[in-house]
């Protein structure tokens, strides 16, 4: 699994050349304005401009006027009691909460608004089928495929069919510019949740909105101008620059001039090999969405015989915590392109998408009409712009929520609509995988979508059995038409009248801006965006020209949009701080109450496989230090605070042969000094031993991965990188995170006191450690274990929580993201590991627990950096609300593997391998940070957890308990395997219904 708890392991693990394109990436967006903070907009809310995506499909929607190619549905069952009054009260205070949904379109001086009401009746229409039953799914196909005025009501239609005298069907429906997949989930699980309240006749345990859709959207606008804009449009014309105008799919008509009617073809994949897949995606840390991207781009190389194809990923843009529980099209669509090489395996398949996933990380949020102005490719109505065919995968809403008297299961709705080629989904529930293909029935009949479909399937074998064996592709189909259309020609165009051709050459250059437009001029080439030309058909109209967008798209040009025209008799009426300032982290760390915080260091203890010479020992040691000016750092406390700077003091001794390495580590300490320094030493003892040891203010644990590295290097005679920054240059440009205290307010507030707590002091002179070791099993080599090791922890110590969420304090390494150029997370040794809290779901076993600890940290904003910034905020209105959060009292680290020697052979291996470790010593009167602390380490046979406790403060038999809870839950969830069903090529929609409810039923005798 991809978390960003990972980031530590994977940087250690990059070879010379990813390091560097990782660099390279980081230097171009290092010096990134910083986004505005998301904010409840102020002045008339009651008008707000559309957010950029969402402006996109309605200037679709108004290109193709009176269709419903921009529907959207869902549904549910209800099997028992339904209570229509409760269920349409429920409605009525999801669309209040909601202003979205109490929202129309206008059109203001030519740009499209959402106008807030203070009501919007969204009446809930019943029909009772009880005596036909039959019609039910032709009467829901006939009603979801109703088009939307967004001009004249809200959004959102909500029908229930009565099949029996237990069985309701919910079927909810929504223009698309209000909604997508992630806002459904939302919008059900509040929904029930305000009927369960009204059934029971209590308020609604509903969160907090702290914006509404229209902050969203204001926001979102701010976001993109100016220099971060041009930022991302740059990105986005180098990446696709080159890339193929339409791939050759295996189309059985000519793709142009097609309708958008379209079909689903659903499948499911075998469970066992569902299973297995998963377990290739942890061996090769490769995220499930990617690895079925692969997957997909394999069929799409075999069928295309392409090496450059380019697939469409949704991805949400949701980033701040503001919007987590927004409902509204908080969407884009990120272009995503994978170059092959010749005759592609599997293997290669997967590290293509693999790269192309990380060259568009940092650009996934961008609007899609952002991408599509950038790029500029040609407009046509055939066609969806820069895309052909999507490709999304989903988790199966793992949330099982009871209403009284009734089971509830989601069901799908059958819109009719495909407004891509192809879109290709998965659903993971557990190890259950299934799917749909959604395809344009102008372009391909149901049997090629049938074979796609079972070769789909067949792929995912061979990428678990056969990784290494190069593919076949084969000619595209030449039956049908591929090629790219441009604007069809208007033919036989009449000499315009000069007059008509001076009026509408005004409006243009009115519009564009500029005074040199000509007539035969492409709209999009000189400026023109889709936007632009809704508001071009606004002011053409207005000058009493006949033309809408369509007629724009259509004919670009002044030429032809007078050839088109028809004249109308009626006149148409990052915070920032000064140099030298410590971090967070080294702030917590200094104010954390320590007595003597200048003896908080830590020792490692090398040793050589034969002798060294002192004297290039030495120099080797000194080119380290020279590349890591941190090291040589002094720390001072002044009347604004803590401060660092840089020096050249470091110690260097050769000790006696009979040297005691702990008495060495000691004696190192005892020279240390914050204000004067050394902070780092290094002693060689004549048998072939190496002390390091450098104060926490200096170092983390990826840190010294990259020291011992480094010192490596250095005495085989290479002269590591030089950082080109001191690391207080990165404390100086920390971002203000002011936006983020809602989110950590929210974790927080699942945090108590723990119960195996004594009530005694908890010092750090009394600590203890307790470890378990379990054995990985074999064949299951996964370079990271981390996300099962915290669940089995998670589990463990449930019952400290009186059985409430598990709130604890993550050690991340706090590299994730950095706005500082230069900074290279890979190269950079200094204290940038921060602590964070994470609030893990309560309940659940096995991979439901797994998949909710992962949940949790793929929400953790910036890598968890901004919690202790908060903390130690310049702010001091900010510093006081942080100072009265709770502190979580458990933590958990991941140490990786740094103790022991690498894998091959011996010629191989390193010249210097990690022996020991030696921990702080001294503050023995200063109280513990966490009460019990975790720390977990792996390698490739066995994995050993830590617990450190005082047993003073905590029961030990408790955490003894919990300890060997934690080993048996990992290893459970490391050698957990399913099977049973075997993969299905076509399903009918009443089979997927009838599987949604079985996953459903599963699911709930799993959280009951």
């Amino acid at each position: 699994m991809t978390r960003p708890r990972t980031v530590a392991d994977r940087l250690s693990r990059l070879t010379p050349q990813q390091r560097a394109f990782l660099q390279s990436r980081l230097k171009g967006a290092g010096a990134a304005p910083q986004e505005p903070p998301l904010t409840c907009r102020t002045g008339d809310r009651s008008v707000s401009r559309l957010g950029l995506d969402q402006e996109r499909i309605w200037i679709l929607d108004q290109l193709d006027p009176g269709r419903h190619t921009y529907n959207i549905s869902t549904g549910m069952r209800f099997t028992g009691a339904f209570d229509e009054q409760a269920f349409q009260d429920a409605v009525t205070a999801l669309v209040r909460r909601h202003e979205l949904l109490r929202s129309s379109v206008e059109v203001r001086d030519d740009i499209p608004v959402l106008r807030v009401h203070d009501q919007v009746d969204t009446p809930v229409h019943v029909l009772d089928l009880r005596f036909d039953p039959g019609r039910a799914d032709e009467t829901v196909r006939n009603l979801v495929r109703r088009p939307f005025d967004l001009a004249s009501g809200g959004p959102l239609r909500v029908l229930v069919v009565r099949t029996a005298d237990d069985e309701y069907r919910v079927v909810e429906t929504m223009h698309h510019s209000a909604t997508d997949q992630w806002s459904y989930v939302r919008l059900n699980r509040e929904l029930l949740e305000h009927y369960r309240a009204a059934r029971e006749n209590r308020p609604a345990r509903v969160p907090d909105l702290p914006v509404q859709y229209g902050d969203f959207a204001t926001w979102q606008r701010q976001c993109f101008t100016g220099v971060l804009r041009e930022r991302h449009r740059d990105f986005w014309r180098g990446y696709l620059d080159g890339a193929p105008d339409r791939l050759p799919l295996p189309y059985d008509a000519s793709p142009h001039g097609a309708g958008h009617d379209g079909k689903h073809h659903y499948f499911r994949l075998d469970d066992r090999l569902g299973a297995a897949f998963l377990d290739l995606c942890r061996r090769l840390r490769v995220t499930l969405s990617d690895a079925l991207l692969a997957v997909y781009v394999a069929l799409l190389h075999e069928e295309t015989g392409q090496h450059d194809i380019v697939v469409g990923l949704p991805s949400a843009t949701r980033g701040r915590p503001e919007t987590h529980d927004l409902v509204g099209f908080l969407l884009t669509n990120v272009p995503l392109r994978a170059r092959l090489p010749h005759d592609p395996a599997p293997a290669q398949i997967l590290d293509a998408v693999r790269q192309a996933s990380a060259e568009v990380a940092d650009h996934r949020e961008v609007p899609f009409s952002e991408i599509v102005e950038a790029v500029s490719p040609e407009r046509s109505l055939d066609h969806y712009p820069l895309l052909q065919t999507m490709h999304l995968v989903l988790d199966f809403d793992d949330t099982v929520v009871q209403v009284p008297d009734a089971e509830v299961v989601g069901t799908e709705v059958e819109d009719g609509v495909s407004p891509m080629d192809i879109t290709v989904g998965w659903w993971r529930a557990g190890n259950h995988m299934y799917g749909r293909f959604e395809y344009r029935t102008d372009l391909f009949t149901s049997a090629t979508i049938e074979r796609l479909a079972r070769r789909l399937l067949d792929l995912v074998r061979v990428f678990v059995e056969h990784p290494d064996q190069p593919l076949q592709s084969r000619p595209a189909p030449r039956t049908a038409d591929t090629t790219t259309a441009s604007a069809p020609p208007v033919a036989a165009l009449p000499e315009p009248d000069p007059d008509e051709l001076r009026r509408i050459t005004d409006v243009w250059r009115e519009v564009l801006d500029d005074a040199h437009i000509g007539p035969d001029d492409n709209f999009f080439r000189v400026g023109g965006t889709s936007l632009g030309a809704v508001r071009l058909a606004h002011a053409l109209r207005r000058a009493g020209f006949a033309l809408t967008p369509r007629h724009v798209f259509r004919a670009p040009t002044i030429r032809g949009q007078l050839a088109l025209a028809r004249r109308d008799t009626t006149p148409a009426t990052l915070g920032t701080r000064e140099t030298g300032a410590v971090s967070p982290e080294q702030e917590d760390l200094l104010e954390g109450g320590l007595r003597r915080p200048e003896l908080w260091t830590h020792s490692l203890v090398l040793a050589a496989d034969r002798d060294l010479d002192p004297e290039w020992l030495k120099v080797a040691t000194r080119r380290v230090v020279a590349a890591h000016p941190g090291l040589c750092s002094t720390f001072r406390r002044t009347d604004t605070g803590w401060h660092t700077a840089p020096s050249d003091h470091w110690l260097w001794c050769v000790e006696t042969p009979d040297a005691d390495p702990a008495e060495v580590a000691a004696a190192h300490r005892r020279a240390f000094g914050l204000g004067r320094g050394p902070l780092f030493a290094a002693s060689l003892i004549p048998d072939g031993t190496i002390v390091l040891t450098a104060h926490h203010l200096v170092v983390d644990g990826l840190s010294w991965q990259i020291l011992v590295d480094d010192l490596n290097q250095a005495y085989g005679g290479a002269r590591p990188p030089t950082e080109p920054r001191h690391p207080s240059a990165y404390a100086a440009a920390r971002p203000d995170p002011r936006r983020q205290l809602p989110y950590w307010r929210s974790v927080l507030e699942g945090a108590r006191p723990l119960t195996c707590r004594t009530g005694r002091p908890d010092l750090i002179g009394g600590e203890a450690a307790h470890q378990v070791r379990v054995a990985l099993p074999p064949g299951r080599q996964a370079p990271d274990w981390s996300t099962e090791a915290l669940t089995a922890v998670a589990e463990a110590t449930e019952p400290w929580f009186g059985g409430g969420d598990v709130v604890l304090d993550l050690i991340a390494p706090g590299r994730d993201l950095s706005p500082a150029t230069g900074f290279d997370p890979a190269r950079a040794v200094g204290f940038h590991a921060t602590v964070h809290p994470v609030r893990l779901p309560a309940g659940g076993e096995g991979e439901q627990r797994l998949r909710r600890v992962g949940d949790a940290l793929d929400t953790v904003p910036d890598g968890g950096r901004g919690h202790l910034a908060l903390r130690w905020s310049d702010d001091p209105e900010t510093r006081r609300t942080a100072a009265a959060w709770p502190r979580a009292q458990l933590s958990f680290n991941y140490l990786g593997t740094l103790l022991g020697s690498p894998p091959g052979t011996a010629a191989s291996r390193p010249l210097l391998t990690v022996r020991e470790q030696i921990g702080p010593i001294g503050n023995d009167e200063a109280p513990r940070y966490h009460h019990v602390a975790v720390l977990f380490e792996a390698n490739g046979e066995q994995a050993v957890f830590t617990w450190k406790y005082n047993p003073d403060a905590v029961d030990e038999a408790a955490v003894k308990a919990a300890a060997a809870t934690a080993g048996e839950a990992f290893t459970r969830l490391a050698r957990r395997n399913s099977g049973g069903t075997p993969s299905i090529a076509g399903m009918s929609l009443q089979e997927v219904n009838r599987m949604l409810t079985e996953l459903t039923r599963e699911r709930e005798n799993r959280t009951t």
